[in-house]
C-alpha cells in the first residue's frame, strides 16, 4: 500500500523524542495521546485533536513547549495548527507511559490515520485503552473493575514523606462521608502517588460496602463530558449520573483553572454530594489556594475538609518502593543495585519505578545479569555518571527551600515578599543553569510565565557579578545540587 504521510509521521516521532524534560509529565500521559499529525505544509504542522476543549487547552498550555521540542529535535522553527477530528482520540496511553514508550508502542499498533498498519503511513498510533470511549469510570455492585487494580493500600509503600496522607486515606476509606473528612484533598508533585492513594480509597470502600457507587474521573474528562452535555442538551442526564453516586474521585483538579462554567457546575454538584453525606476525594498538584483562576468559593469548599500533601520519598522509602516493585515483577534485584538506583533517582516514584522497569527490560533483552554495570548501561537517561544523580527542577527546588527555610508551597505561591521572591528567583536561575528545561517549562513549574523566569535569571546573573555573597551562595548551592 502506498504510504500516505510518511514525512509528517516521521517528523512527529522526532519531536516526541525531545518532549521529555520540555513538557511536563501530565502533558505526556494525558495530552500527547490526543494529538495526531495530519499534514506538513512548509513549516506548518497540522495536528488533529478530538474536540474543542482539547484544542483550546493544548493551544493555551503546550503549543509553545511543542515548538521548543520541535526546535530541539529538528534545529528549525515550526508552527502548529490544530484541527478537530474525533478519530484522533481512538487510542490512549498506559498510566506510566513516557515519550519513549509512546514511540515503542507506535511500532506495533494500528494507526487511525493513513489506513495502514505502519506508523509511517499516518499518525502516531497508541495503545488501545479499554476505557477509551468512557468519559468516567464508575464502580458499582455489578462493575468493580474500573479502578486501577494495581492501586491498592497493600501496594502503597509508606514512609515519612507520605505517612500522614496514607493514614488519613485509610480513615476516609473506613468511614466515607464523615463530615470532618469531607472533602479529602490530596496534593503534591507529579508521580508521588496521589492517584494511587485515591484509587486505594475507592477499592477499600467497594470492598467494605459492595452496594456503594464509586466513580473515578479525571478533571479534564469531567469538563469534556460537561461541555458535551450542554451541546447535546442532556444536562439532566449528566446531573442525574453524578448526583446519584456515593463516592466521587476526581483527579488533577488544577485543570479546572479558568474553566468558569465547569467550576459553577461543579460547585453545585459538590454541595449536593457533600450535604447528602457523599464522599468527595480530589487530587491536585498544589494547595487549593494556590490554584490559579479558581473561584474563592471553591477554594473555601476544597479547604473545608482534610487537606494533606505527599512529598518526594526519602532514601529509605525509595529503597522500599524499588524492592516492592521488584517483588511484584517476581525479579530478584541485588541490594547494591537497589541502593544504586535509589541514591540517584530521587524526583518521584514514577521515575523511580520507570528506572527499574527499564533495567529489567534491558537485562532481559540483552541477556545480561542484573548488576551495577548493567544498571549503568541501561539507565543512561536517568543517571548522570557513577557518582552523580539526575538534576531535576524538583531537586533544585528542595535544595533551595532547605537553604532558605521556606516551603515548596511558598516558592510556587503568589507571595511577593523578598523572603520568598529571592529564593524563587534563585531557584529559577539554577533550573536554567543546571537543566536543559525550557523557559516556559520552568515558568510553569513555579506558576509563572516564561518572561518572569527570564527576568529572574537576569537579576541573579547580575547579582553574582556585583555581589560576592550572592556569587558564593550560587556556587555553594550548585555544588550541593551536583553532589560535589
Amino acid at each position: 500500500m502506498e504510504e500516505k504521510h510518511p514525512p509528517v509521521a516521521a517528523l512527529w516521532r522526532q519531536i516526541l523524542e525531545k518532549t521529555d524534560g520540555i513538557l511536563p509529565q501530565e502533558a505526556v500521559t494525558n495530552w500527547l495521546p490526543r494529538i495526531a499529525p495530519v499534514t506538513l505544509d512548509e513549516n506548518e504542522l497540522v495536528l488533529a485533536v478530538p474536540d474543542t476543549f482539547t484544542k483550546q487547552f493544548i493551544e493555551r498550555r503546550y503549543l509553545v513547549l511543542l515548538s521548543d521540542a520541535a526546535h530541539e529535535a529538528l534545529g528549525t522553527s515550526y508552527t502548529f495548527r490544530l484541527i478537530i477530528d474525533p478519530s484522533a482520540a481512538k487510542f490512549a496511553p498506559a498510566d506510566d507511559m513516557t515519550p519513549a514508550d509512546v514511540l515503542l508502542t507506535a511500532e506495533t499498533s494500528e494507526t487511525p490515520y493513513g489506513g495502514g498498519t505502519s506508523p509511517a503511513q499516518g499518525t502516531l498510533p497508541l495503545t488501545p485503552s479499554p476505557a477509551a470511549n468512557e468519559s468516567a469510570h464508575a464502580a458499582a455492585p455489578d462493575d468493580g473493575t474500573t479502578l486501577n487494580p494495581k492501586y491498592t493500600f497493600d501496594a502503597f509503600v509508606t514512609g515519612r514523606s507520605n505517612q500522614f496522607s496514607y493514614a488519613m486515606a485509610k480513615s476516609v476509606a473506613d468511614a466515607p462521608g464523615l463530615p470532618s473528612n469531607n472533602p479529602f484533598f490530596i496534593y503534591g508533585g507529579v508521580g508521588l502517588g496521589k492517584t494511587h492513594l485515591m484509587h486505594a480509597v475507592g477499592h477499600k470502600i467497594i470492598a467494605d460496602h459492595p452496594n456503594k457507587r464509586v466513580l473515578y474521573i479525571a478533571s479534564t474528562d469531567f469538563t469534556n463530558e460537561f461541555i458535551r452535555s450542554i451541546r447535546e442538551k442532556s444536562m439532566d442526564a449528566f446531573r442525574e449520573k453524578y448526583y446519584n453516586i456515593d463516592v466521587l474521585l476526581i483527579d488533577d483538579i488544577q485543570f479546572f483553572s479558568g474553566q468558569l462554567q465547569t467550576q459553577t457546575e461543579f460547585f453545585q454538584m459538590f454541595n449536593k454530594l457533600r450535604d447528602s453525606g457523599r464522599q468527595i476525594i480530589m487530587t491536585c498538584d498544589r494547595q487549593p489556594q494556590d490554584v490559579k483562576d479558581l473561584e474563592d468559593r471553591l477554594v473555601s469548599r476544597f479547604s473545608g475538609g482534610v487537606v494533606v500533601d505527599i512529598q518526594p520519598p526519602e532514601f529509605e522509602t525509595r529503597m522500599a518502593i524499588l524492592q516492592k516493585k521488584a517483588q511484584s515483577e517476581e525479579i530478584d534485584i541485588p541490594g547494591d543495585v537497589v541502593t544504586y538506583i535509589a541514591s540517584r533517582v530521587d524526583s518521584n516514584i514514577r521515575e523511580l519505578e520507570g528506572a527499574l522497569t527499564r533495567l529489567i527490560k534491558y537485562a532481559s533483552t540483552m541477556r545480561l545479569p542484573i548488576d551495577e554495570s548493567t544498571c549503568v548501561a541501561a539507565l543512561g537517561n536517568y543517571l548522570r555518571g557513577e557518582t552523580g544523580r539526575r538534576i531535576t527542577m524538583e531537586v533544585i527546588e528542595r535544595m533551595v527551600c532547605t537553604h532558605f527555610k521556606v516551603t515548596s508551597e511558598d516558592i510556587r505561591s503568589s507571595k511577593r515578599s523578598n523572603d520568598i521572591a529571592f529564593p524563587r528567583q534563585v531557584a529559577m536561575y539554577l533550573c536554567h543553569e543546571l537543566t536543559d528545561v525550557s523557559w516556559p517549562t520552568i515558568g510553569g513549574f513555579f506558576n509563572r510565565d516564561h518572561s518572569t523566569v527570564i527576568h529572574a535569571h537576569k537579576k541573579i546573573q547580575s547579582l553574582t557579578s556585583e555581589d560576592p555573597e550572592t556569587d558564593a551562595l550560587i556556587k555553594s548551592l550548585t555544588m550541593q545540587i551536583r553532589g560535589l
